[in-house]
């Protein structure tokens, strides 16, 4: 996967948990993120629809744990469920 795929799901899941982007290394996930809750899952899903331009369908959304999984939407593959 290409770095800068890598650096735009970290990215949004900084911008999403409204931290900054150090503190969300590439193999971050919901485990090692203490901002990653419920309410920050939503703003996970907000930021990613509004970045691809199409609502994620729910098993998507229930794919997304990591920013692994971010970075595989983005590259247009689906996140492991």
């Amino acid at each position: 996967m290409p770095d800068d795929v890598d650096l735009r799901a970290r990215a949004t899941v900084a911008n999403a948990l409204k931290c900054s982007l150090d503190a969300v290394a590439a193999d971050a996930s919901v485990a090692s993120l203490p901002q990653w809750d419920s309410i920050g899952h939503v703003n996970i899903v907000l930021e990613i629809e509004a970045e691809i331009g199409r609502p994620l369908a729910p098993e998507e959304i229930a794919g997304i744990a990591s920013v692994a999984d971010v970075a595989l939407l983005y590259a247009g593959r689906k996140a492991s469920a």
